[in-house]
């Protein structure tokens, strides 16, 4: 089983310190400087505060320079009826892994542009990356993700362009406090070739080594993320996922996101 203590009791206390030093020194910037808000920062970067600070740095610098993603970014305003109930475009399991880690499915193939934006759907993602990094064990052992481009088609490629793909990965790669464990692509038609090379150019070599092909057998990702943890309309045997309950669980967490909102690069400080 693997440790996620990562030395929390030696370097919380000096890392947490030399962190908030570094963010008073960082004057255009106003950021969260409560315990919870940081750590999840300095648990994805193994308590390296120069490190986690970087990560602040960018993620709030990708807040501001993406307003048609992170603009009005809560639960409360995304397109929840209509990505999640009625598509099923997203889902996070209710149940845990062998690792205890949630696993985040994504069809993206089934995604229909003219039901929402790219940018709307990427806002979809990364409100439900927020929510599951309030949680600590999420922070420390990561999460697994799902992608069915089962549906992939030329119109999807329109709106996957090369700046729309960096820009995805680098919010999530290098902006998010989040640790990616593993991905598996299911269901992945031959257009999918061309569109994955272009994602490698933009993947840190650690990432590209989780990335995982599973093509259409699904008994390999089944020997990796087990069938009843996959809703029935996915391919697994867990009961219809219940979107009403997700909802209600990130509607429950629309104060924390309203708050972190107020913070971010040339915003004046009204926070003691």
């Amino acid at each position: 089983m693997e440790d996620i203590n990562l030395n929390e009791p030696e370097k919380i206390g000096d890392s947490l310190l030399h962190l908030k030093e570094l963010i008073s020194g960082e004057e255009s910037l106003d950021c969260p400087k409560d315990d919870r808000f940081l750590l999840k920062f300095l648990r994805a970067r193994k308590y390296d505060a120069d490190a986690a600070f970087k990560t602040i740095q960018k993620y709030f610098r990708a807040r501001q320079s993406y307003p048609a993603i992170f603009g009005e970014f809560s639960p409360s305003r995304m397109l929840y009826d209509t990505i999640m109930r009625q598509n099923k475009l997203l889902a996070v399991s209710s149940k845990r892994d062998g690792l205890r880690r949630p696993v985040l499915l994504v069809k993206t193939g089934a995604w229909d542009t003219s039901i929402c934006t790219l940018d709307e759907f990427t806002k979809a993602c990364l409100i439900l990356a927020e929510w599951l990094l309030l949680n600590e064990e999420v922070q420390k052992r990561g999460i697994v993700c799902v992608f069915d481009y089962k549906g992939l088609g030329l119109h999807h490629l329109t709106q996957f362009t090369p700046f729309a793909v960096q820009r995805l990965i680098h919010v999530v790669q290098d902006c998010y406090p989040l640790r990616v464990k593993a991905v598996y692509v299911v269901n992945s038609p031959p257009i999918f070739d061309m569109l994955f090379p272009i994602a490698k150019t933009f993947l840190k070599s650690k990432l590209i080594q989780r990335v995982h092909l599973f093509g259409a057998d699904l008994a390999k990702l089944h020997d990796v993320v087990p069938e009843d943890m996959i809703p029935e309309e996915a391919g697994g045997t867990h009961e219809s996922y219940d979107y009403d309950k997700l909802e209600k669980d990130l509607l429950s967490h629309c104060d924390y996101f309203e708050e972190v909102n107020r913070y971010g690069y040339g915003k004046e400080s009204t926070h003691c």
